[in-house]
């Protein structure tokens, strides 16, 4: 009897030992899986970035009307709205996580909300792309499922400040909001510009739905020198903060990063914010004819023309549809394998890289401008940092 009941409790052991993980669950099944390949989308979608849905809404329905991804397999869209807060994000993470036909993931637009779904897909075994954060830690110490088509903040940070310096800005001014997002770039723009010979005057943080602007414009105007303000910060406090900057007599130039790239940035602040600049990712004016095929498609689906936040959308589904193709797979493994082999991919939003801790590299930012309430292309030469040539690397589009 004590003999069986050892076997007994060695063969449980070992089935409980042998029990394949989440990870290795979802690889078996999607490798079986014959049918749609469902790509969840999760993103704020009442905000001024919402668009972003379009994007993807337009690739995707491309893509399965020219046949589909691989063997005749279509796209299959999961939409969740993250709500733009931790609790509703991580939810929403959770739910798509439950899944088990989901193979990858578009989205959150935020860096704190980013890292933690992150965690919570590379536990399911789920290929994880943002378009939204640009937050160092996201891909730092990854399982190797997380990615982004999004510069990250030390390359926008470099970006940005090369800028400034190549405008003959001397001194500058910072504002961030203090989280995740806006304290790493804060960050990584100070010390580019440290590295450049670019003086920070002083560095101010704010809190989201804070207050406080007006008084530390006002002890700017009158006890500061500074050439330009960056604004590492949010919609809709950034429309505020550059009202408060004006209204307190300080005419210096101001730019902001690419939080600041949305129409909701002219929509609440109006006049005040004429001649601001911002560094997004996108400007339908560009001449190239990725962007001009994705602006006629666009504008005939939608009836109006795409922002910065539907391109990236675009791109990256596209991206992503691209590394399918690639691996000729809907297993998540398979697919980050191909995706870390991107190279010079023309997109809508440029030509870019991956590299294989996830990150996107070789991207040029594009710099707009606020001129009679609307954002226009910035002339070039401008001081942002073109990318390395472009070949005639032919895009994922079906």
């Amino acid at each position: 009897m004590l003999r069986s009941a050892f076997i007994l409790i060695l063969c449980v052991l070992l089935n409980a030992c042998q029990k394949p993980s989440p990870q290795q669950e979802r690889e078996q099944h999607l490798a079986a899986a014959r049918g749609d390949l469902v790509v969840a989308v999760t993103w704020p979608l009442g905000g001024g970035k919402s668009s972003l849905l379009k994007g993807v809404q337009l690739a995707a329905e491309q893509i399965n009307a020219a046949g589909g991804v691989i063997d005749g397999r279509k796209l299959r869209l999961l939409v969740k709205d993250d709500g733009g807060t931790l609790a509703h994000g991580r939810m929403a993470a959770q739910e798509i996580a439950n899944q088990a036909d989901v193979v990858a993931t578009i989205g959150h637009l935020n860096t704190f909300i980013a890292i933690p779904a992150a965690r919570i897909y590379e536990r399911a075994g789920i290929l994880f792309i943002s378009p939204g954060s640009s937050g160092e830690k996201l891909t730092e110490g990854g399982g190797g499922l997380t990615f982004r088509t999004l510069q990250s903040n030390s390359d926008q940070g470099r970006q940005i400040c090369a800028y400034a310096r190549r405008q003959g800005l001397k001194s500058i001014a910072v504002y961030y909001i203090k989280n995740e997002y806006g304290t790493d770039l804060a960050n990584h723009f100070e010390q580019q510009c440290r590295e450049m010979n670019v003086q920070i005057a002083d560095r101010r943080s704010y809190r989201m739905g804070g207050d406080n602007y007006a008084s530390v414009m006002h002890d700017w105007a009158s006890l500061l020198h500074f050439d330009a303000i960056f604004l590492a910060g949010s919609l809709p406090e950034s429309a505020q903060i550059v009202r408060e900057a004006r209204q307190a007599g300080i005419q210096v130039p101001i730019f902001g990063a690419a939080g600041l790239d949305s129409v909701q940035l002219i929509e609440l602040g109006g006049r005040d914010v004429e001649g601001v600049v911002v560094f997004s990712q996108f400007s339908h004016q560009t001449q190239r004819q990725e962007v001009s095929s994705f602006v006629t498609a666009y504008r005939a689906r939608f009836d109006t023309l795409p922002d910065s936040s539907a391109a990236q959308g675009y791109d990256t589904l596209m991206l992503l549809t691209l590394a399918m193709r690639d691996a000729h797979s809907g297993v998540p493994g398979r697919i980050a394998e191909a995706l870390r082999k991107v190279r010079d991919y023309k997109g809508v939003t440029g030509t870019f890289s991956i590299s294989p801790t996830g990150d996107v590299i070789g991207k040029p930012m594009t710099p707009l401008v606020v001129r009679e309430g609307r954002f226009e292309l910035l002339a070039q030469p401008s001081g942002i940092e073109q990318a390395h040539n472009e070949p005639a690397s032919a895009p994922p589009a079906p």
